[in-house]
């Protein structure tokens, strides 16, 4: 007799289990989610163009989980960047490297990818059930609502991929936290990943410069620095190099209240390259046209300088102090912006509630997998390829289980 397999969420982590698992004939597999079709987030990510995964070196990238690395090393293991782009190929979309080394499927998209995984899982014999609201246990049993009515499910095995909560009108709210927490299972405070950062601009600056992006610079904070670029908003800053730095500085705030980040505006001209290139004369140029002209500065990047200037008084002719604020231009970050408008959350079940198999100690034959677990990574293909590679990982452990049970 076939094992049933209850797998609850229908993102890339549901998928990638119900995929492995509905290959063997030992199970019978059903994947439930509570909005009217799977796959949400997973389509979300791929509306800018699907960063997939990445293709540095295995030790580069492990190196983007932090305090989570040992965990995911495994995982990794068992389901490696190289593996997930030929899955995708096997899907119908091959990828390809970006300049960047990100991974991208040739069409940008997700929805090819999300038709054809759904339409192998419909010809492996995937139970679908859209529209199933799980609100928790009963006897054991899981309770599932949908529509007016409240159903019970006998399982064998049941695999948890709830996600976290960023973007929760697309499915992930977390109200599977206080159901685990009535079960003794411990969560960790969720808290905004991949997120933007409050700053308190003028008037005049947010209104000219919300929505631009601020290009080819050098964000540092403590004894890391990374080249890149991110966006203006009318709140802060978020997008690109800012998330990279997401983890580290919502623990600052979280430690000592608002933090600052220095910016390097033209981070390939040294601080005498600057000051020759300054010190050339002004004729009747008006300093924001003198700035444009010799460093050849941005619009964003010279809207933060009269920024500063109009905020503290800098004199136009201090050259040599002009040239250390370009190097070295400081933003104070608030806050983080809201979970509802964050990538991802960090935060989630501590890994001392699950075994080496990512099954809960509290509830035998129940799994955990992806954003729902205590770890966070940056994007660029980190978080989409951790949360598809613990869906393999924890399939792989469910069917070498049933097998050694056999």
């Amino acid at each position: 007799m076939k094992s049933k397999v209850t797998i609850i969420g229908g993102g890339p982590t549901g998928l990638m289990a119900a995929y492995l698992l509905s290959k063997k004939n030992k199970f019978s597999v059903t994947l439930y989610d509570r909005k009217p079709t799977f796959g949400r987030k997973f389509l979300l990510a791929g509306r800018g163009g699907l960063n997939i995964t990445h293709s540095e070196c295995k030790e580069k990238f492990l190196e983007k989980y932090g305090n989570s690395a040992k965990i995911f090393e495994p995982i990794l293991n068992n389901f490696s960047q190289k593996k997930l782009m030929s899955f995708c190929e096997m899907l119908g979309e091959k990828t390809f490297i970006g300049s960047s080394g990100r991974v991208f499927p040739k069409s940008f998209k997700a929805s090819p990818l999300l038709r054809s995984w759904l339409l192998i899982l419909k010809n492996q014999d995937v139970s679908m059930k859209p529209n199933h609201d799980w609100v928790g246990w009963e006897d054991n049993k899981l309770i599932f609502k949908t529509g007016i009515k409240r159903i019970t499910v006998d399982t064998d095995i049941t695999l948890l991929a709830l996600g976290g909560l960023s973007w929760p009108k697309l499915g992930s709210d977390g109200s599977w936290i206080k159901i685990l927490r009535r079960n003794n299972i411990e969560v960790s405070k969720i808290q905004p990943a991949n997120c933007g950062f409050f700053v308190k601009w003028s008037n005049i600056f947010k209104n000219r410069f919300a929505g631009f992006p601020l290009k080819a610079v050098e964000l540092s904070f403590k004894n890391k620095k990374i080249k890149g670029e991110f966006i203006i908003t009318k709140d802060g800053v978020e997008g690109g190099i800012i998330y990279s730095f997401s983890s580290m500085l919502r623990g600052s705030i979280n430690e000592i209240g608002a933090t600052t980040i220095t910016l390097d505006l033209k981070p390939d001209f040294s601080i005498e390259k600057i000051k020759e290139l300054l010190l050339k004369p002004r004729l009747k140029l008006t300093i924001t046209n003198h700035l444009r002209k010799t460093l050849k500065l941005s619009e964003v990047a010279i809207g933060l300088l009269m920024e500063l200037k109009n905020k503290e008084g800098i004199n136009n002719d201090q050259i040599s102090n002009l040239a250390y604020i370009i190097k070295n231009y400081k933003i104070t970050l608030d806050k983080p912006f809201s979970i509802d408008r964050c990538i991802s959350t960090s935060g989630g079940i501590k890994f001392n509630s699950i075994n080496k198999d990512f099954m809960l100690i509290n509830k035998p034959n129940t799994y955990v997998a992806g954003e729902m677990l205590d770890w966070e990574a940056p994007t660029g293909g980190y978080l989409l390829q951790a949360c598809i590679s613990n869906g393999a990982f924890v399939a792989n452990n469910i069917i070498n289980k049933n097998r050694h049970n056999n």
